[in-house]
């Protein structure tokens, strides 16, 4: 992203935290960055939403490499599986920005939600499918598991948990044992 863009993605973001996603205009967003409407249409031809995207996008890279960081510390795929959901299921929860994606403000007043969506999810793939490539080259996947489905399924457990509060409540340790049987269970092999 160029300076340009990433200066707009900045008074985005601080109009965002401002005023929330669903009153802020792109007017608002033109004056914080000190340009004019034009200016912002130039570099985000789609407008507010692509902006919206723009912020998505940027947070999910950022967050991508501390999830990196985070499952790298575990010793196995089990662990990096439950560790990863977990991480990042409380990560968005704190991340005003990538929580816009399951903000309730946000759903029906925009389109830009079905694009982050989209790209959000490729980029996740992305980071997921060689660490699914690995497991499964050395053995580590249940047979008939491929890795491009594995990364899809985990990722979305992690949008279930994230965008349906219930039908239970668990605590952490609850929560990591589900995990391990459901969503590691259904993929690493015992």
């Amino acid at each position: 992203m160029d300076d340009a863009r990433n200066r707009l993605v900045d008074a985005a973001e601080a109009c965002f935290t401002r005023f929330g996603v669903a009153k802020t205009t792109l007017e608002d967003i033109a004056t914080e960055a000190g340009v004019s409407r034009a200016t912002v249409y130039r570099y985000f031809e789609g407008g507010r939403d692509e902006i919206i995207l723009g912020v998505v996008l940027r947070e999910g890279r950022e967050f991508l490499a501390s999830l990196d960081r985070r499952v790298q510390r575990e010793q196995t795929l089990e662990d990096a599986i439950v560790e990863g959901v977990m991480y990042t299921v409380a990560a968005v929860r704190k991340n005003d920005h990538l929580a816009l994606l399951f903000a309730p403000e946000v759903a029906g007043h925009t389109t830009s939600i079905a694009g982050a969506s989209t790209a959000l999810y490729e980029l996740t793939q992305d980071f997921l499918r060689p660490i699914f490539e690995q497991a499964g080259t050395s053995g580590q996947l249940r047979d008939g598991i491929y890795s491009e489905d594995a990364a899809e399924f985990v990722l979305r457990m992690i949008l279930s948990l994230l965008s349906v509060a219930g039908p239970r409540k668990r605590s952490q340790a609850k929560e990591r044992e589900f995990l391990r049987r459901y969503c590691a269970g259904a993929i690493v092999r015992s």
